[in-house]
């Protein structure tokens, strides 16, 4: 690619009748100024595309350690719920374990006063038996004594 200083240093041989030197040398310097700004935008606008080619590469890598790291929340969340899930159902079966214990306690304690309460009842009935014996065989007595 022609530089604008290649532009500038290039010389035409001159001939009898040529074009007018002064107009060839006010031709080129205007191309000269074009091509020289044409040239500085080009080479700006290249390393722009350049720097937007490292942004957007910046940017490629962000996307993908933002993906890998929701990939990972998510995988983290899933085992938390999951730990979360055995942990509940652990504590359910203790507490059902528990309670069928308390339950079993108690029905047996309600065996053992129900065993008891009729033991007692058998007792007093004995004593009410006894009692009644006694008693009819003193009014017995009391009969005879007249």
């Amino acid at each position: 690619m022609l530089t604008p200083v290649d532009i500038e240093n290039k010389t035409f041989e001159r001939s009898f009748r040529g074009y007018s030197y002064d107009e060839v040398d006010n031709f080129i310097d205007l191309v000269i100024k074009d091509y020289e700004t044409l040239y500085t935008e080009n080479s700006e606008l290249k390393a722009e595309i350049t720097q937007l080619k490292n942004s957007l590469s910046e940017y490629k890598t962000m996307k993908e350690t933002l993906q890998n790291s929701i990939i990972i929340a998510q995988s983290a969340s899933d085992d938390v719920k999951k730990n979360a899930e055995e942990h509940a159902n652990t504590v359910v079966k203790k507490a059902e374990l528990k309670a069928a214990n308390v339950i079993k306690g108690a029905n047996d304690e309600v065996s053992k006063l129900k065993s008891s309460y009729d033991s007692l009842k058998m007792e007093v009935e004995s004593y009410k038996s006894s009692i009644r014996g006694m008693c009819n065989g003193l009014i017995e007595m009391l009969d005879k004594i007249k």
